[in-house]
């Protein structure tokens, strides 16, 4: 599957030049207005209405440029899988025309690789000829039992053949990032029989059940824990805003070199190559705190939620250099 994922993607890319030129120019026109618009509406804070715009903007007219925009977009919504895609749909097309911004567009996509949301949807041997979409688009066979990236929220997965159906509803978002929906019948489960009501009995009547009360040692246990993931969830805050920050700032910094400093065939001025400098630089420190940031919130929810209450935990993060990029390092110990 990921190799016929990898075809289409380079078809498509290689295909847009020839798209391009066949564009009308009311297209390019009307496309050249819906990313104006986008980016007005980002300015001032419309995230889903900019995201629109520059979806029908890269619709009407594939370009490196509104590709990164609204991957940019989509991750300010929270669109995590979206975003992804989109990165990597930007990096595939500015790779086949040879444009640095292949860079950027990779750095982007790969800290949110981490982040992503998956639903595994696997289907039994027995209802194997079935159709199955998932949020009402076909899933194919080949990725049956494969984890596949989504948006953080409701989804719905469809088997039907013939006249029977059955529906699945499946939730997935930062506490639950990873979901699998099993198919292994198109006929509805029966409903389980009501249980009749408890009976109360003479002993439970006469004798209150004492309250538990916690121990010194308990609360003190508690009271570690809240200011560790306190401080653990300031760490991500911060992280996930630098990364923001300096992720705005390089593609300001791209943008503004290909604005005259760069022209098409990427010869730059020495202003034009500083600019294009900085915002390599900027993307870097961006994947840093990002990760660094999923890192920390990560970790919150790990000594809030998961570690044993009686038990004292401790948690680092540092980060870590990787092949084109950075990672972040979670110990922890109880």
């Amino acid at each position: 599957m990921r190799r016929a994922l990898a075809v289409a993607v380079i078809m498509t890319v290689v295909g847009a030049p020839v798209v391009a030129r066949a564009q009308s120019k009311a297209d390019a026109a009307r496309a050249d207005a819906a990313f104006t618009e986008g980016k007005h509406l980002l300015e001032h804070g419309s995230e889903a209405e900019a995201c629109a715009r520059f979806a029908e903007s890269k619709r009407l007219a594939p370009a490196i440029g509104v590709t990164l925009y609204l991957a940019d977009c989509y991750q300010r919504l929270g669109k995590t899988a979206s975003a992804w895609t989109e990165f990597r749909s930007a990096e595939a097309l500015a790779r086949a025309h040879k444009d640095k911004r292949a860079e950027l567009a990779h750095l982007r996509a790969q800290a949110l690789q981490a982040q992503l949301a998956r639903i595994t949807v696997r289907v039994a041997a027995s209802v194997s000829s079935a159709d199955v979409t998932l949020d009402g688009l076909p899933l194919a066979v080949d990725a049956w039992g494969t984890p596949m990236p989504v948006d953080p929220g409701d989804h719905v997965v469809i088997a039907h053949s013939g006249p029977k159906h059955r529906e699945f509803t499946v939730h997935v978002d930062a506490d639950r990032p990873t979901a699998t929906v099993d198919v292994d019948s198109l006929d509805e489960p029966a409903a389980a029989p009501a249980e009749p009501p408890a009976t109360p009995s003479a002993a439970s009547d006469s004798a209150p059940v004492p309250a538990e009360t916690p121990t010194p040692s308990d609360s003190a246990s508690d009271s570690t824990r809240l200011w560790a993931s306190v401080g653990l969830l300031g760490l991500g805050v911060v992280g996930v805003g630098l990364g923001s920050v300096f992720g705005v700032k390089a593609i300001s910094d791209r943008n503004a070199s290909n604005a005259g400093p760069c022209n098409a065939a990427d010869q730059c001025s020495a202003h034009g190559l500083s600019l294009r400098d900085d915002a390599i630089n900027e993307a870097r420190v961006s994947t840093v705190a990002f990760v660094v940031g999923a890192a920390g919130l990560g970790a919150s929810a790990v000594v809030m939620f998961v570690l044993p209450r009686r038990q004292q935990g401790s948690v680092a993060v540092s980060a870590a250099p990787i092949p084109g990029g950075a990672a972040a390092l979670v110990r922890t110990s109880f």
